[in-house]
């Protein structure tokens, strides 16, 4: 049977001295990326060869005898973060080397001469004032059964059979049994756990498990086309129509307020902090809304269709359109594809994509005739010159998505 793999990701609540460790090995990480970082910098910009993974981890080892606080945080997190940072090097040096348009308007604007440190991809140090933070540390098996690992305590109701998991704890390397939000059961095999600070200050923890059974969901034949959209989310070819949640419209007001206050109060005080972790908690609250819809969507219909056909939507030029970008963000078009994509694979699902200059609500999906009447995004209703078919232009274009989608199929079979 093939395995896959997957994420477990769990809310967890920390002690007070539980937190200081965190923080403490959140330091370490920085600490040790913008050193190296710093190193490497001076190496590009004589043009000598930069530090290698292994090189950087022979170095690491003198750090610490100058920096004896290094030992109090888990060697794995430390070695993760040279691997991450010559892993960003290479990506660096993969791309283009050259200035974002952001990038050059922002030097305009202040007067600052850019270096290659301001080069597109080129590594960022990290900083504190950054409220989220993460580290990641890998598995080691252990007498114990791992150095990484969640103890169950099961409760159950002697009236309906039911339990639900309670007082459960995880242990991570240098911190004990911290309390964990143990929502459902990992699967497979622990190989690294991520955990994270995220920027409502709540922390998170993540379990990357590989050697998962995949047990897809049935084939059922069904196809379907989709015409994605700002002002209903989706309008499919079986002619039903999914409602755009605007979970963003829905708290503007309340996040507009709580910036503005955020604006009024002074720099660095204490004050200003709390009002941008309230800030920050309007911000997650709307994510995970949206993310959540996304999900229960997405799931949906790769449960319900063996064949989905789509457009290729390019998500970051349609932001350029200040008019509709708020609009455009909402909806995560981008987030959509992507659940999509791996959850097909995962269930042997088919995404079929077409060309995203397919006209596809201006063709007749009756007779195939193409007008350019729905140029205008204000005409909602296509009226066919030729055939006289009178319809709604997303639906239409839902037909002539799922229509060319099976076309691209059967030209790729054959």
């Amino acid at each position: 049977m093939e395995t896959i793999e997957k994420g477990f990701k769990y809310r967890i609540y920390p002690k007070e001295s539980q937190i200081e460790q965190i923080e403490l090995m959140f330091k370490a990480k920085r600490f040790v990326w913008n050193h190296f970082l710093k190193l490497n910098m001076d190496k590009f910009e004589k043009k000598e060869k930069l530090l290698t993974y292994n090189q950087m981890s022979s170095l690491l080892t003198q750090l610490k005898k100058e920096n004896i606080w290094l030992k109090q945080c888990e060697k794995s997190i430390l070695q993760n973060t040279l691997k991450d940072l010559a892993r960003a090097y290479s990506n660096f040096f993969k791309g283009s080397m050259k200035y974002t348009k952001e990038t050059i308007e922002h030097a305009k604007r202040t007067g600052k001469n850019l270096t290659f440190y301001d080069l597109e991809k080129h590594p960022k140090f990290k900083s504190w004032k950054n409220n989220y933070q993460s580290i990641k540390m890998s598995f080691v098996k252990t007498t114990a059964g791992g150095n990484i690992r969640v103890k169950e305590k099961e409760i159950k109701y002697t009236s309906t059979g039911k339990y639900k998991k309670q007082n459960c704890k995880i242990q991570i390397p240098k911190i004990n049994n911290i309390k964990i939000a143990y929502s459902r059961q990992y699967q497979g095999r622990i190989v690294s756990s991520t955990l994270s600070r995220d920027t409502d200050n709540k922390y998170y923890i993540s379990l990357c498990c590989v050697d998962i059974s995949n047990n897809p969901c049935e084939q059922t034949g069904a196809v379907l086309g989709i015409d994605l959209g700002i002002k209903e989310f989706a309008t499919t070819s079986d002619n039903e129509t999914i409602a755009n949640p605007k979970f963003y419209r829905k708290y503007e007001k309340q996040l507009i307020k709580a910036q503005k206050i955020l604006s009024r109060r002074k720099i660095k005080g204490s004050n200003r902090n709390k009002q941008r972790l309230k800030v920050n908690k309007y911000h997650k609250k709307i994510a995970n809304c949206r993310l959540d819809f996304l999900q229960k969507l997405s799931t949906k219909l790769i449960i319900d269709y063996d064949i989905i056909c789509m457009e290729d939507l390019n998500t970051k030029g349609m932001l350029k359109n200040h008019k509709l970008a708020k609009s455009i963000a909402d909806v995560s078009f981008f987030e959509f594809n992507r659940e999509l994509e791996y959850k097909s694979k995962w269930n042997y699902k088919i995404i079929s994509r077409i060309d995203r200059f397919y006209p596809s609500s201006q063709i007749c999906s009756e007779c195939g005739n193409k007008s350019n009447q729905t140029k205008d995004l204000g005409v909602r209703t296509y009226i066919c010159p030729v055939c006289g078919l009178e319809i709604d232009r997303d639906y239409n274009a839902s037909i002539n998505i799922l229509n060319e989608g099976l076309r691209i199929l059967e030209d790729k079979a054959s």
